[in-house]
């Protein structure tokens, strides 16, 4: 009898305990940092097709130390341009609804970090002289990202903060000790469209702005 006695005051025990954790409140924090870019990251594919794989990958070759070149010559430094390996293979066109064999292809994707935003159009210019480059990609970048990404995530704490503080002064109750902490992850990048003015665009340059989005949820204990 002493026994059952026991165990019931430890599951009352445990009971109570257990319940003291379940008064909490959940709250999120949010923080959106819109930055000017001052580089951008720029793809480049070469597809080059011949009679044969050697006729291909001779010209493609040819094009990709072009390429090289004009990325030199425009202040791009090898540490930032990024080759990959070829691909070769038979290459096919439609002829009148049939699948026929058209000569050999060799394919390179050009990748680079441009960061001198002011040589954007010069550059361009030059890589548009070639009918073999076809620019696949270009997107906004920021020199200081991991910077400004720290900033974003300390503002969306804060306020989660200021809203639970808020929330317990309204309801009458004290925060606790943080319970749980969740980031929502948002795919940063550039705001789809060009930031641009006539005195950027006669300079020969271009401006654009990239998001940064820090969600953070807070589980508060209340007392």
């Amino acid at each position: 009898m002493k026994n059952i006695f026991l165990v019931i005051m430890i599951l009352f025990i445990s009971k109570i305990n257990a319940q003291g954790f379940d008064k909490f409140i959940n709250v999120t924090g949010t923080s959106e940092l819109i930055v000017n870019a001052d580089q951008m990251e720029i793809g480049i594919n070469i597809k080059t097709i011949g009679i044969s794989i050697e006729d291909s990958k001779k010209v493609n070759d040819r094009s990709v130390s072009e390429l090289s070149e004009i990325l030199k010559s425009g202040g791009i430094a090898i540490s930032d341009i990024e080759i990959s390996p070829l691909s070769l293979g038979k290459n096919y066109e439609y002829k009148q609804g049939e699948r026929v064999q058209n000569g050999y292809f060799t394919n390179v994707n050009v990748s680079f970090l441009l960061k001198d935003l002011s040589k954007y159009y010069k550059l361009i210019d030059k890589i548009s002289t070639n009918d073999f480059f076809e620019i696949t990609n270009s997107s906004y970048k920021i020199s200081e990202y991991e910077t400004k990404m720290k900033s974003a995530l300390e503002k969306a704490l804060l306020a989660a903060k200021d809203k639970a503080f808020l929330m317990a002064q309204v309801l009458n109750v004290n925060l606790g000790s943080v319970l749980e902490i969740d980031e929502t992850i948002f795919k940063d990048g550039p705001i789809p469209f060009n930031t641009m003015t006539k005195e950027s665009f006669q300079e020969g340059g271009i401006t654009g702005k990239v998001t940064i989005t820090k969600s953070i949820r807070v589980k508060f204990a209340i007392m």
